[in-house]
């Protein structure tokens, strides 16, 4: 599989330096549950401050923190509204067990790239910043992340508003969809796999077990993208 593209490494470099932005909100989910909040812009608030206490553990370890960003993605996100998003035109040729096994293999890749990183980030802020609709059911949650070294980045939050409460679908640094950008990535995997979506399943098998090996990352939230070759 080839090396991210420069918007997929952009996306990411953001993302590290702010700490994926989620780190901000994970600490959420390892706290016990409460009542479903009907405000999307208390939703992220609420989140963030819970996430506070949790990031400034320095005792937490790699695996509590992999542990409580999977429960983000369970909790926090649409994930399989995600994956559908993510994989496009090839959801519909996917099998029933192909799409079944993406939807795991994606939640693991985004646990195994993003949830080993976490510990770096705790002194990150956000700030909610207003809010807007985005059409039926749906809000844009404007928020910036101040990392103590400039004015800090915008980071504006695609909700969706499901049974459950709301739900994020996707993030947007500097205006840069990191859906589109994780779409982009896999359309090239597939394509050079002959348009067979077992192709990616096969790559992202590989990409995440390589890196649950690797306990700790060996670079500080500067380190480069990780590509999936």
């Amino acid at each position: 599989m080839g090396k991210l593209g420069k918007l997929g490494e952009r996306i990411i470099r953001h993302l590290a330096c702010l700490g994926l932005g989620l780190a901000l909100i994970v600490g959420a989910f390892v706290l016990p549950a409460q009542a479903v909040e009907p405000d999307p812009e208390k939703f992220l608030g609420a989140l963030a401050q819970d996430a506070a206490a949790v990031l400034s553990d320095d005792g937490l370890s790699q695996a509590d923190r992999a542990d409580a960003f999977r429960k983000l993605l369970r909790r926090g996100f649409d994930l399989p509204a995600v994956s559908r998003f993510v994989l496009g035109r090839y959801w519909r040729r996917a099998s029933i067990m192909e799409r079944n096994e993406f939807i795991q293999l994606f939640e693991s890749y985004m646990v195994t790239t993003y949830g080993r990183r976490l510990g770096h980030y705790g002194s990150d802020v956000l700030k909610v910043t207003g809010r807007r609709t985005d059409g039926r059911n749906g809000a844009i949650v404007h928020s910036k992340i101040s990392t103590g070294n400039g004015p800090g980045i915008k980071v504006d939050w695609r909700l969706k508003q499901r049974a459950e409460g709301w739900r994020v679908v996707d993030i947007m640094v500097e205006g840069i969809s990191l859906a589109l950008a994780q779409r982009a990535e896999f359309a090239t995997v597939i394509r050079g796999n002959g348009g067979q979506v077992s192709g990616l399943l096969a790559k992202l098998r590989q990409k995440t077990q390589t890196l649950a090996l690797v306990s700790e990352p060996e670079s500080g939230p500067n380190e480069p993208a990780i590509s999936m070759q």
